[in-house]
């Protein structure tokens, strides 16, 4: 499957506005009660993990996997939140991938990140998710719990891990 509308949810205008310019297939949410369309109407979804509170990334990660969706979380460590390096980590219940030396409002991220998600379109995981919820209507609850616990794990991954 080709991703062709992609859904970036950040409470920083700034990190989204430089998302928008750098790729037209990306719509903005500055938060996760402002997402406008059904997350249906996505191809990709990607989010900030701390926006309206620390775990907003995660109830975004929840809805959109019950919705047979795998998201990307891209969160950071940067000087902006109070970090000592800029590094962003994007991750889904599978890898982790570390962009050092570089923020959400650096279009160069932007450019790797989605060049790395485009090349990791029609995973296994992806495609079972999709499947399952086209045959069952829904992705049972042990399913979403599970894929809710690799999404954890991968967040509290140390961020020496390349």
């Amino acid at each position: 499957m080709t991703i062709n509308k992609i859904l970036y949810v950040d409470d920083s205008f700034e990190n989204g506005m430089t998302a928008m310019t750098t790729d037209p297939r990306i719509d903005f949410a500055s938060g996760i009660q402002l997402i406008e369309r059904p997350l249906q109407d996505y191809d990709c979804i990607i989010t900030d993990m701390q926006m309206e509170h620390a775990e907003s990334g995660m109830e975004l990660v929840e809805r959109a996997l019950r919705e047979g969706k795998l998201p990307y979380v891209a969160t950071g460590g940067t000087y902006e939140h109070g970090g000592t390096f800029n590094r962003v980590k994007l991750f889904d219940s599978v890898d982790v991938k570390i962009f050092d030396k570089m923020t959400k409002t650096d279009d160069r991220f932007w450019r790797e990140a989605l060049a790395y998600i485009d090349q990791k379109d029609g995973q296994v995981t992806q495609m079972a998710l999709r499947k399952i919820k086209e045959t069952l209507g829904l992705i049972p609850e042990n399913q979403i719990e599970m894929l809710m616990d690799f999404y954890r794990a991968n967040y509290n991954l140390k961020e020496e891990i390349k």
